[in-house]
């Protein structure tokens, strides 16, 4: 008996049905010893391992195709799927997608004919390699579709649609779009069968990116194709600007963007120090429209990883959560020991904060003999500052969420002393200008500081004492709120907020005198390459992001036309204003406070990239441009495309797709190839016509009409 595992039980499954002579049968683990492919092969393994896989058999290249009535009946089918088992497909660097001939629904009168469709569907491929033909038997389903299981992630992508699939597949059929969350039960019915299939497929094959096709009769969910992803999904997470917002100006420098963005792994590391089990290669950090945003989605999903709820995230931040997942209890009690490493580095972060302190203090003391040492020790003293904020804010979190609740926060908060109280107060006396040398004791002491002082680009107060303000300016300091009962009661916990919220204001205040050393390292290097030509005038250094910044040590001089356009560029983001929670698929330009002009038509985004051309509208593969026209400035709208679309993909700069998911083949092969791409964009080849000028912005899923140019094809 074969058996698979269902509900955390193994149920059997009957024996393997015979086949054909001279054919081999699935589930009998010799497939990839007689040189097989990987189709066959993964599904031969998966059968073995007892995953529900129809039953089926290869005929070996070679092999004349076999008389099939008495398989027919004896698998119980009333008609057969004939597929492509190539050795050429379905390999860890390129899985072919939709490039060969696969005929469902077959009959046993058909039957000869399909194999040899399929063996001739070969030639499309130069190269030699095995013909193999997969011989499975049809489920009748009633939903069916296309899963990605990627590491990492904690919801499975999948697109479904009634009845086989075969149009979704084809990207003929634009399917349901459903995401089946890995640590949660999945809705009854057949999300729940798929999400065990999935779950049974990582038991066998590993937890590795996979591409499974799946068809579920109201019983069973079986297993119609897996193979390895070659190109990664491009999901729609959240991200938030909340924190950023707080300590960077509405568009911060070019180079502080791009030392932020590149700590975001040495940033997300200081979570998995504690759990290692969490996401490795996700981003924790994303520039978009010139600003860095926090992965919101993924702070929610490493709470739901320690089984805490996700309000938590949207709690510390503003605003509603993206997917608000309750506590889970077992979870949670799993977890206790990763909950108590944290806990304990919460303890240690007030402990030792003096000596965590000094050491971002001392931030570009060492030799910053260039602009990449300058950038280094910037790196360095913006992740030491970030990871040693994290313990800090969430020992402050609980207690201050208590005394919010009793109401007694700012009572207690009114009598509270820091280092930043001391600078506002010393800020005072210099408004007041009734001290002569208020100024010189508030450089010596807070000099180092400014506005918007965690953008390396701002000046700091000892640069420009203007930022100070002007005398008279000071305010009277409201009196402390009076002391209540309720306040007395919660004094003990308020006790225990005081010392880590003094620490991460001192913590802040030293990390920024490593801040301004940083600075005036940057700005020494700057003045000499100003002086050598590499740099028009020192500000022109904060327009640089890190890479070209460190290129300046190589002796790159950036011609005039770079200069202008990114000062172009500069000019554009800083008229957008991003909400503090956006989608990866968002279009900035509605951000902008002015009607961008033109009309917009939304799709999926299916790769990155920014591309303006002009249309050309195809309803079938052409090689060969129109007259007038450019790769580098043409678009490619069709209504959907496949592995025969590949020659004129070739031949343009992006595509825009109407019809076929994210999983589909057609969006396998755009996002294997990296051209700017995006699919489901509704009534594309209706709208548009040949000749329109369009800019599509692929990473936010969006064309935008710009002028409707005619042009008769010939």
């Amino acid at each position: 008996m074969r058996f698979w595992p269902s509900r955390g039980a193994w149920q059997p499954q009957s024996e393997p049905t015979p086949i054909p002579e001279g054919c081999l049968a699935l589930g009998s683990g010799l497939l990839s010893g007689r040189g097989v492919g990987g189709k066959a092969t993964l599904l031969d393994t998966a059968l073995a391992a007892g995953l529900p896989v129809p039953a089926g058999f290869v005929i070996p290249d070679g092999i004349a195709a076999p008389d099939a009535r008495w398989w027919l009946t004896a698998a119980q089918a009333s008609s057969l799927a004939v597929r492509s088992a190539f050795s050429a497909e379905d390999r860890p660097e390129e899985s072919l997608a939709g490039w060969f001939t696969t005929k469902l629904h077959v009959r046993n009168s058909a039957f000869t004919a399909a194999v040899e469709e399929v063996r001739a569907s070969a030639g499309r491929r130069h190269g030699s390699f095995r013909r193999d033909v997969l011989v499975m038997a049809m489920v009748a389903a009633n939903h069916a579709g296309v899963a990605f299981s990627e590491p990492e992630t904690y919801d499975d992508r999948v697109n479904v649609a009634d009845g086989t699939a075969e149009l979704l597949v084809a990207g003929e059929e634009e399917g349901n779009a459903v995401m089946i969350p890995r640590l949660e039960p999945a809705v009854p019915g057949w999300q729940r069968r798929l999400q065990r299939l999935l779950n049974d497929i990582r038991l066998v094959f590993g937890d590795d990116p996979w591409d499974v096709e799946w068809a579920d009769d109201g019983e069973t969910c079986w297993l119609v194709q897996i193979r390895p992803v070659t190109a990664p999904t491009r999901r729609n997470e959240a991200f938030t600007i909340a924190n950023h917002a707080e300590i960077l100006p509405p568009l911060p420098s070019q180079l502080m963007t791009s030392v932020i963005a590149e700590a975001g792994p040495d940033l997300f590391a200081w979570y998995r120090r504690f759990d290692a089990t969490l996401p490795a290669n996700r981003p924790f950090l994303e520039v978009i429209a010139g600003r860095p945003f926090i992965n919101l989605s993924l702070l929610e999903d490493m709470l739901r990883h320690l089984g805490l709820p996700t309000r938590l995230v949207a709690d510390s931040i503003g605003g509603p959560p993206e997917h608000a997942r309750p506590v889970r209890l077992l979870r949670l009690i799993g977890k206790l020991p990763v909950l108590l490493r944290m806990g304990m580095a919460q303890v240690r972060a007030v402990l030792f904060a003096r000596s965590n302190e000094q050491r971002l203090a001392s931030a570009g003391e060492g030799t910053t003999s260039s602009f990449t040492d300058a950038l280094r020790e910037l790196h360095d003293a913006y992740v030491g500052l970030v990871t040693g904020m994290f313990p800090l804010s969430s020992a402050i979190g609980p207690p201050l969420a208590i005394l919010r609740t009793a109401g007694t926060l700012v009572e207690h908060s009114s009598r509270h002393r820091t280092i930043t109280t001391e600078l506002a107060e010393q800020l005072d006396e210099v408004q007041m200008g009734q001290d002569p040398g208020a100024l010189d004791r508030f450089l010596g002491r807070f000099g180092h500081r400014g506005v918007y002082e965690s953008d390396i680009a701002r000046p700091r107060y000892a640069d420009d004492v203007t930022l100070l303000g002007a005398s008279g300016a000071a305010t009277a300091r409201p009196p402390a709120v009076a002391r209540t009962a309720i306040g007395a009661l919660t004094a003990p916990v308020w006790w225990l907020a005081r010392p880590p919220l003094a620490a991460r204001e001192r913590l802040r205040h030293e990390a920024m005198v490593g801040f301004a050393t940083i600075r005036s390292a940057l700005l020494r290097h700057a003045t000499n390459a100003v002086a050598d030509g590499r740099l028009p005038s020192v500000d022109h250094l904060w327009l640089l992001d890190a890479d070209e910044a460190r290129r300046l040590d190589e002796g790159w001089r950036p011609e005039r036309a770079f200069w202008e356009e990114r000062l172009a560029e500069r000019e554009r983001l800083a008229a957008l204003d991003p909400p503090h929670v956006v989608h990866r698929f968002d279009d900035p330009a509605r951000w902008s406070h002015h009607d961008p002009g033109g009309d917009l038509l939304e799709g999926l985004s299916l790769t990155d990239g920014v591309v303006s051309g002009r249309a050309w509208v195809l309803r079938e593969p052409s090689v060969e441009l129109p007259e007038g026209f450019e790769p580098a400035t043409t678009v490619l709208v069709a209504r959907s495309v496949d592995a025969g679309w590949i020659p004129t993909v070739a031949l343009v700069a992006a595509v825009v797709v109407e019809i076929g998911g994210d999983l589909s083949h057609g969006s396998i092969l755009l996002r294997e190839r990296g051209v700017p791409a995006i699919t489901n964009v509704r009534g594309a080849t209706r709208t548009v016509e040949t000749g329109e000028m369009l800019e599509v912005r692929a990473g936010a899923g969006v064309v935008e009409r710009r002028s409707p140019v005619r042009v008769v094809e010939r």
